[in-house]
This record gives C-alpha cells, sequence and structure tokens, in this order.
C-alpha cells in the first residue's frame, strides 16, 4: 500500500468516515469509504483492511453503549444477519461491487423517499415485525460481507422502530459488533485478512479513533428529531449517489 497524496485524500477520509458511522450518526455515511479505497487497491484488499479497524471500533463503541440496546430487537436481526453473512461467503464471486451497491442504493432511496414523502408531524413508531426484522438483517449481513455495506437494510428496519436515539445507536453498534466478529473467520478463511493487511489495519486505526471521537461529540449535541432526519438525509443522498454511480459510470 503506497502511502501518496491520493491515499491521504482517499483512504484518510474513508477511515475517519467509518469511525464517525461507528458513534452513531448513521452507518450510511460510510457507503463512500469503500469506493474511496478503492481508488488506491482492489476491493478485496480494501474490505480486508477496513474489517480490523471496524472490530477495533465496535469494542471501544460497544463499552459506550454497553447498557444502552434493545435486546428483544437484536434476538431478531442476529441470527438471521448470520444466514446473510454464511451466503454472501458462498457466493461472494458471483456478485459485483457495483450491483450490490446499485441494490443497496435503491433500497435506501426508496426507505428515505417514503419518509420525507409521507412524513407526518407526529410520528408514530412501528411495532417490531419478526418478517421485516428477517428480511432486512439476511440482507444486511450479506450486503456487509460483500461490500460492508450493512447500514442501510439495517435503518430501513429499526428507524421506523423510533427507539430513544441513544438505544438505537446502542442496538445498531451491538449489531454490526456480531456482524463483524461472524464475518472474521470467514474472511481469513477466504485468504482475504492475512498478516499483511492487518498490519495496514493497524497503522490505519488511529484514524478510527479520530472519527468515533468526532461522532460521539455530533451525537452529545444534536436533538433527537433532528438526529432521526439527519440519518434519512443521509441515507438518501448516499443512495442516490449510488444510483448515480451504476447508472451512469459503471454501464
Amino acid at each position: 500500500m503506497e502511502i501518496n497524496f491520493l491515499f491521504f485524500i482517499s483512504v484518510v477520509p474513508a477511515i475517519i468516515l467509518y469511525g464517525i458511522a461507528k458513534s452513531g450518526l448513521g452507518g450510511s455515511i460510510s457507503l463512500i469509504s469503500v469506493p474511496l479505497m478503492t481508488l488506491v487497491m482492489p476491493l478485496n484488499q480494501a474490505l480486508a483492511i477496513i474489517l480490523p479497524i471496524l472490530i477495533f471500533s465496535d469494542i471501544i463503541a460497544v463499552y459506550r453503549f454497553r447498557r444502552e440496546f434493545d435486546f428483544s430487537t437484536l434476538k431478531i436481526m442476529i441470527p438471521f444477519a448470520a444466514f446473510g453473512i454464511i451466503f454472501g461467503s458462498l457466493t461472494f464471486t458471483f456478485f459485483s461491487e457495483e450491483l450490490l451497491k446499485f441494490i443497496v442504493g435503491i433500497m435506501g432511496f426508496l426507505f428515505a423517499g417514503h419518509y420525507f414523502v409521507f412524513k407526518k408531524k407526529k410520528i408514530i413508531p412501528t411495532k417490531k415485525n419478526i418478517f421485516k426484522g428477517a428480511l432486512c438483517s439476511s440482507i444486511a449481513g450479506f450486503t456487509s460481507f460483500c461490500v460492508h455495506a450493512g447500514g442501510t437494510p439495517t435503518s430501513i428496519y429499526l428507524l421506523p422502530l423510533r427507539l430513544k436515539k441513544e438505544i438505537y445507536v446502542g442496538t445498531r453498534i451491538i449489531f454490526f459488533t456480531f456482524v463483524n466478529l461472524i464475518k472474521l473467520p470467514l474472511y481469513v478463511y477466504l485468504s482475504m485478512v492475512n498478516l499483511e493487511t492487518f498490519s495496514h489495519s493497524l497503522m490505519l486505526m488511529p484514524l478510527a479513533i479520530i472519527g468515533i471521537f468526532i461522532g460521539y461529540r455530533i451525537l452529545k449535541i444534536i436533538e433527537e428529531n433532528l438526529f432521526y432526519n439527519t440519518i434519512y438525509v443521509l441515507i438518501l443522498v448516499t443512495s442516490s449517489k449510488l444510483i448515480y454511480d451504476y447508472l451512469f459510470l459503471s454501464l
């Protein structure tokens, strides 16, 4: 991995964005991170370098939110996410990165677009739904394994529950902690994570800490309705970017 100007304008912000996302300000803001890193390295290498950084960030974030999460929601989500991860490991080579991100983009655009078009003054939380939770979690596990992009499917299930801000963040963080730990042995088995990629991960971890600190500061001062509206906006913007990239840049 060559450290040059392109490295500083692609890899550095990519890792900081992952740190911010791990602190709770919407995982969707990190959707651009993998494409940024692929400017200077192959996709498999980018995925392998990012995974230990995600796990490291998870450990820090879990300690911060260790008492603020919804256990009943996690019971629905984690087992189906594991199914999606295993399916992703078996079919990883059959799907292009561009196609997977396009699918995630369509899901996020429709989800966020529906929210803003039909938004009501008084938001009524939806009830937990095993079928929706299973579907979204399976897709999140699959896309997380293939391109570290499980945030949007996860948001599609979690956001309408309108959990308390800190509970939403804690539930999301613990969910992805399990997702990333399940992914690790499969990445090692597929020879994606190795000593070389792990050494690169260690070198970049301080950037994730900076991102986590930035995200915590934002989360502490942001009002709850603004917090949710910000996440929906981020999903809409990043999803639109994924759709644009697929339709106009990759075809």
